[in-house]
């Protein structure tokens, strides 16, 4: 009566919210890890080549990158998994 029947009921449908938490998580997992791997290089150059070089710049942020998509990649692929338990369908 009064929306008492909605209580038992789970969604089987992601909310707006879930999708863009989701998508929010994925843009920064990917800026941080290039941020990261990017400043990791930097500082390594100027210990090392005292800033005379950016070989390790260069090197650190291609690692960050590549990181970054493969988190990426793996979040993808562990909501992918969640939804085949239903079967595939979202309705």
């Amino acid at each position: 009566m009064f929306g008492g029947e909605q209580l038992g009921k789970k969604k089987d449908s992601p909310t707006v919210w879930h999708v863009l938490g989701l998508m929010t998580n994925i843009g920064i997992t990917l800026a941080a890890s290039v941020f990261i791997g990017y400043y990791m290089g930097y500082y390594l150059d100027r210990w090392l080549f005292h800033k005379t070089g950016y070989v390790m710049t260069i090197i650190f942020s291609l690692f960050g990158i590549a990181a970054g998509f493969r988190a990426v990649f793996s979040m993808i692929n562990k909501i992918l998994d969640e939804d085949e338990g239903n079967g595939g369908n979202k309705g």
